[in-house]
């Protein structure tokens, strides 16, 4: 009897040892499956503060004063010669908002044909996603209205789904640094423009003309 029941207990603890090993075989495996259709294993990286952002990317970047449920966070560049992305994601004013900032070599909000001054231009670049501003902030969609605008001395173009999601995307040329300002719900062109002033500190330090 006790030969028996060893033998059963020994079956049972292989049965076990193949059971778990098969369920970890198959955690790899979507794992695997998820790496494959990202692109990458796990693309956003979670930050205790802007220090660590700095550490990371390079990219100095934090929520504006008064905010709160502050978190901070950074996603891997997504080419081998691409920058990473910082991020900070914030409630002010009972508004939620994610701000972010990626180095760029390029010089215009709108690729070679800028345009300039002329709103249904610029609706066509935001809705054709060729925006480099709206690719920052990853909101992809048909948009009700859009704007060039200013933040601060740089120049901003603005897309907006009124009480929906939208955005505010602005180029700091000296640097090369492209930063977006968004809204998943409850977005207005004022509310985004005001917050982007709040938000945003030059990297090369004070600049002329930031004060009249």
């Amino acid at each position: 009897m006790k030969k028996t029941k060893k033998l059963f207990m020994t079956v049972l603890a292989l049965v076990l040892a193949v059971s778990m090993s098969l369920c970890f075989c198959s955690c790899g495996d979507s794992e695997q499956a998820a790496e494959e259709e990202t692109g990458v294993a796990n693309p956003v990286h979670e930050c205790e503060s802007a220090d660590d952002i700095v550490q990371a990317t390079g990219i100095s970047l934090d929520a504006p004063e008064g905010a709160t449920d502050v978190a901070y966070s950074y996603i891997d560049a997504t080419s081998d010669d691409g920058y990473p992305i910082a991020q900070v994601e914030f409630t002010l004013d009972g508004q939620e908002y994610c701000y972010r900032c990626q180095m760029t070599d390029e010089l215009s909000l709108c690729g070679d044909d800028n345009p300039e001054a002329d709103p249904d231009a610029l609706m066509a670049s935001l809705n054709d996603q060729i925006n480099i501003g709206a690719e920052l902030a990853g909101i992809y969609c048909e948009w009700e209205s859009a704007a060039n605008t200013m933040v601060s001395y740089c120049d901003a173009v603005c897309g907006i789904n009124e009480g929906k999601e939208g955005f505010v995307a602005w180029l700091d040329v000296v640097p090369g640094a492209l930063y977006s300002l968004s809204m998943d719900k409850g977005a207005n062109q004022g509310d985004l423009t005001k917050t982007a002033e709040k938000c945003f500190v030059p990297m090369q330090g004070e600049v002329d003309g930031d004060e009249e």
